[in-house]
């Protein structure tokens, strides 16, 4: 467990280096990004498996971030671990960078989704954590690992949050955990002028574990991660109350903070100075991106965790080849993302018959020779007919 007085000097660097982004870029959103970097640095200062020489290891956790247009945060927080190249942040929202305005999937430099609408990565998120329980359901705990989603005020209001919510909740995916940045701003007016839902009583009539946390406070970010991993039964949703444009200030030292301005245009189109801001939170304007010594270190300690982690888990998978060579040349099967030779030739099907039995002729097909494949309906499987995945 890190100190907390390094952790909230990361959480600054991760501050600084988003304003700047946006700032350099004349374009962004910078206030969400500070606000949040509390938990963004928690969750991969402590908490985020993931293996440091091989990014695309399948055990790794995964991290959904839904807003998008947050990414300053998530690039800042890759930079600190050494998976974004500093230089590329500078290079925020520019044509062919890395860093684009909205993040695309990009798992060499550990992003794992592309963001755009919002509470669509939180339903990717969804779609990762049923495929984790499905994979550990067939080849052991072993490979088990958790799926973290981030979601802001706007994506809790689109309707497809509504879906996820159930679902997750219904099926009880204790492995998904998601972090609600609420900081009752949004891009026109504050959140409660205009919604007053009462979120946590919402995720609890789903089935979900809520808790409820200051998410500017390391201890009580740490405390809910740490309850929401013994979670045995739901999925958790952690409500952060956080800060927007959290250390923001003008020349003068005028608090930016809670400011809608903020959200969506640089600081200084914002009211605010970047220079002053940066200063507040102990950086040095001359050199906006900059990591701080103490944070190379944090993160340094970090990146030997996590390599002890991927030489257990590699351990752990070849026992489980040893043991069970069958299962094993199965999971390379599901890993390759490819598919068995399918008898297309071989199937019967009737002429002039309606697409949807077509469909339900092939989804049995499927369901006998691609093993890994997931079908879903909304209560309309015996009309759309992809009740044939069963039959």
């Amino acid at each position: 467990m890190n100190d907390v007085k390094i952790m909230n000097r990361a959480a600054d660097n991760i501050r600084i280096l988003a304003a700047s982004m946006v700032e350099k870029a004349r374009s962004g959103h910078p206030g969400g990004a500070m606000g949040g970097a509390d938990f963004i640095n928690l969750l991969y200062a402590e908490f985020l498996n993931y293996d440091p020489d091989r990014p695309d290891n399948p055990y790794r956790d995964r991290f959904f971030l839904d807003p998008g247009h947050m990414s300053p945060m998530l690039y800042a927080v890759l930079a600190l671990s050494d998976r974004m190249p500093l230089k590329e942040l500078e290079n925020f929202r520019q044509w062919g960078s890395l860093t684009p305005g909205h993040p695309e999937v990009d798992v060499a430099h550990g992003i794992e989704n592309t963001s755009g609408p919002l509470g669509q990565g939180h339903a990717m998120a969804l779609g990762a954590a049923i495929a984790e329980r499905f994979m550990a359901a067939r080849f052991g705990d072993w490979m088990a690992h958790k799926t973290y989603a981030y979601i802001s005020d706007g994506g809790i209001q689109e309707e497809v949050s509504q879906g996820v919510g159930r679902i997750a909740g219904h099926l009880g995916l204790n492995n998904l955990i998601m972090y609600y940045d609420s900081n009752n701003i949004q891009l026109s007016t504050k959140v409660d002028e205009v919604d007053t839902e009462d979120v946590a009583a919402k995720y609890a009539a789903w089935n979900w574990n809520v808790l409820q946390v200051d998410g500017c406070s390391v201890d009580e970010i740490r405390k809910a991660l740490k309850v929401a991993h013994q979670e045995k039964k739901r999925p958790t949703i952690i409500i952060g109350k956080t800060v927007m444009a959290k250390g923001a200030v003008d020349a003068q030292g005028k608090s930016y903070e809670h400011t809608v301005s903020t959200h969506g245009q640089p600081l200084s189109a914002a009211g605010a100075d970047t220079n002053a801001t940066i200063k507040n939170l102990g950086g040095d304007p001359a050199k906006p991106f900059t990591v701080f010594p103490e944070v190379k270190k944090l993160y340094a300690e970090r990146r030997k965790e996590l390599k002890h982690w991927a030489q257990t888990t590699a351990k752990e998978e070849a026992t489980f080849r040893k043991n069970h060579p069958e299962l094993a040349t199965k999971l390379d099967m599901f890993l390759s993302g490819k598919i068995p030779a399918i008898p297309y030739s071989s199937v019967g099907m009737k002429e002039n018959i309606a697409t949807r039995a077509a469909s339900a002729t092939m989804l049995g097909v499927y369901a006998q020779n691609v093993e890994n494949m997931i079908v879903a309906s909304a209560d309309l499987s015996n009309s759309d007919k992809t009740d044939g995945f069963l039959k």
